[in-house]
């Protein structure tokens, strides 16, 4: 915690309750307590008691009651470190923050320092791309065939990296950059030489800007035709860049999407800026890469309203099937853009036909669930026992994800009215799925947790989890790619996998947890992680291949009892010989080589 309990009892101490409540409630006294009327909920009788001399209040029509902290958080709306510095700041009462949190937060200051030339170097590229674009004809011609002047094209500060072999990067290290900072960031690369060169060349450039409005990263359109070349280019993941943590076009703190009111989720650069241009500010894409959850949290804090606007192909219709498991995960109300023209997608529907026919087109979009199941039947006989089946079957992953009880309800009851099948049959064979959504659900103080795992023995598995979140709570911004790999291992248990689903959206930056919907157990056990991080890690190399070997000795005890299940001598004599030579070994490289070999075992086949 930020602030200790004592001082959080001091501030509660030091607070008059009924000053501090009077702002909101107009109390009277009645006794030795104070009432007044209900200011969550309207009323003519007055149930609301404010007690100064247990220093609490209880809203008898709402049921709601506690101290004057919840109560401010309550009334404002806002969090509960919020809470407490605002009325710390505002009557005067002075908080003493917690030692170690200092520390963390000067080593997270210092990060921020060292990130902030990585975003120095983002805007000196973004300068020299915008002023390359009156210099090419080329560039120019390609965004006017796109309907965009070179006027849109200074709005959206769309730029041009010519097919010059290093000039961005030139043009860089004339400006006191190093280079190796500029190769992090995916501006440059270097060949097997040592020679550098521009990592985008002979592409119209697009910034992306992340919801604080820095540049984090470019993607490249190549304007060449007839080439073998990837149409579309973007920055790899860098100090200050995840593409599945961005959405290109989302502004000013997500404001364009609140505003709408529901953000229109699309695929490329051009549908997204198109649309913008012709007035649909609430337009966004994902960078390159499937919809992720990341991405979807990042949407949810903004609004819980998608429109699915993808590419009118075969393509793009499997997207929208993916993306609404997803959105669905987080209760979002989904629907999907239906474009029934020969239009590709929505930057070619709007120059093609204009801003009012894709406004009707809006207008007409269709329900996820409508759209999914007209998918899911389109080739088979719903007559026939076998077809009924498929079909079901074929919706099991969107219902898996449904976490709305009532949601998933109604859903069941519009295919069983629309579709004419037996509700009873439908539930029956979705059952299973609704014990699967409990169990996401079910949540466990993670003290109580620790303790039953003790007893039944997995408590090293519980401590390697912990290790490995330790490691990249400490170093994910120094260390990434060691980061993303132990990321990609499977955590066993559910709080481990909420704490990075939540981490991830915020880069793993803990002074950035009031941004995201957090418990304070889970705050709690995150600083607690950080903390030993911070006290207990003394070589970076060494911790990350203690957890990294811990990790490849948990796989090859896995799969020697599944070997066990299916006698499968061979394999296990195998495993045990890999599991000896790690226990010998010291260096990472070494392995990471036999990772390799264990992987080649692992494989179904293998003789």
């Amino acid at each position: 915690m930020i602030y200790d309990e004592k001082e959080i009892q001091k501030l509660i101490d030091n607070l008059d309750i009924v000053q501090v409540i009077g702002e909101y409630v107009n109390l009277k006294k009645a006794g030795s307590d104070y009432k007044g009327l209900s200011p969550f909920k309207d009323e003519k009788t007055p149930s609301f008691t404010v007690s100064p001399v247990k220093n609490i209040f209880k809203d008898f029509s709402t049921q709601i009651g506690g101290n004057v902290i919840s109560f401010y958080m309550k009334i404002n709306d806002i969090g509960f470190i919020q809470a407490v510095e605002e009325l710390s700041r505002k009557y005067n009462i002075p908080l003493k923050k917690n030692e170690k949190f200092q520390l963390i937060n000067q080593k997270i200051n210092e990060k921020q320092a060292e990130n902030k030339e990585y975003f120095e170097i983002m805007n000196k590229a973004q300068i020299f791309f915008e002023n390359n674009v009156e210099k090419y004809n080329e560039a120019l011609e390609y965004m006017k065939n796109r309907d965009f002047s070179l006027e849109n094209m200074k709005k959206f500060k769309i730029g041009f990296a010519s097919n010059v072999r290093d000039g961005l990067f030139q043009y860089l290290v004339e400006e006191n950059f190093p280079e190796e900072k500029i190769i992090k960031l995916g501006l440059a690369k270097r060949n097997e030489n040592g020679e550098i060169y521009d990592s985008f060349r002979n592409r119209i450039i697009f910034p992306i800007y992340n919801i604080e409005g820095k540049i984090v990263a470019f993607g490249g359109r190549i304007i060449e035709k007839n080439t073998n070349l990837p149409k579309y280019l973007n920055s790899p993941d860098s100090p200050i860049f995840k593409k599945g943590n961005e959405l290109f076009g989302i502004k000013y703190q997500g404001e364009n999407v609140r505003k709408k009111g529901f953000a229109m989720l699309m695929e490329g650069y051009l549908d997204v800026l198109t649309a913008q241009k012709n007035g649909f500010e609430n337009a966004v894409a994902s960078l390159g890469t499937a919809f992720t959850e990341e991405q979807a949290q990042l949407l949810k804090k903004y609004t819980d309203k998608i429109l699915i606007s993808y590419d009118n192909d075969e393509a793009g219709k499997n997207a929208v099937i993916k993306a609404s498991y997803i959105l669905k995960k987080y209760d979002f109300d989904v629907k999907c853009l239906v474009m029934d023209g020969a239009e590709k997608d929505p930057d070619e529907f709007l120059r093609k036909n204009g801003k009012k026919a894709f406004i009707e087109v809006v207008k007409k979009s269709e329900e996820v669930f409508d759209f999914l199941t007209r998918e899911a039947s389109k080739d088979l006989n719903l007559e026939d026992i076998s077809g009924e089946r498929k079909f079901i079957e074929r919706l099991k992953p969107f219902f898996s994800n449904v976490t709305n009880n009532l949601t998933k309800n109604l859903y069941l009851q519009k295919l069983a009215t629309n579709f004419n099948i037996n509700e009873f049959i439908v539930k029956e064979e979705l059952k299973d799925l609704s014990k699967e959504v409990l169990k996401r659900k079910k949540r466990i103080s993670y003290e109580n947790w620790k303790v039953q795992c003790k007893k039944e023995k997995k408590d090293l598995n519980i401590e390697l989890e912990e290790q490995t979140l330790t490691y990249i709570l400490e170093f994910y911004n120094s260390e990434r790619e060691k980061c993303e790999e132990l990321l990609n291992k499977k955590f066993s248990y559910p709080i481990f996998n909420e704490l990075v689903e939540k981490l991830t959206v915020i880069n793993f930056d803990i002074m950035q947890l009031d941004k995201t919907d957090i418990s304070e157990e889970s705050r709690e056990i995150i600083t607690k992680l950080k903390l030993r991080g911070d006290n207990g890690i003394k070589d970076e190399e060494s911790y990350f291949k203690a957890v990294y070997s811990g990790w490849l000795k948990r796989e090859i005890d896995d799969e020697r009892r599944k070997s066990d299940e299916k006698n499968d001598k061979i394999r296990k004599f195998k495993l045990k010989r890999i599991l000896t030579k790690l226990e010998n070994i010291s260096k990472i490289d070494e392995i990471e080589k036999l990772y390799d070999e264990f992987i080649l075992i692992r494989r179904p086949g293998y003789v």
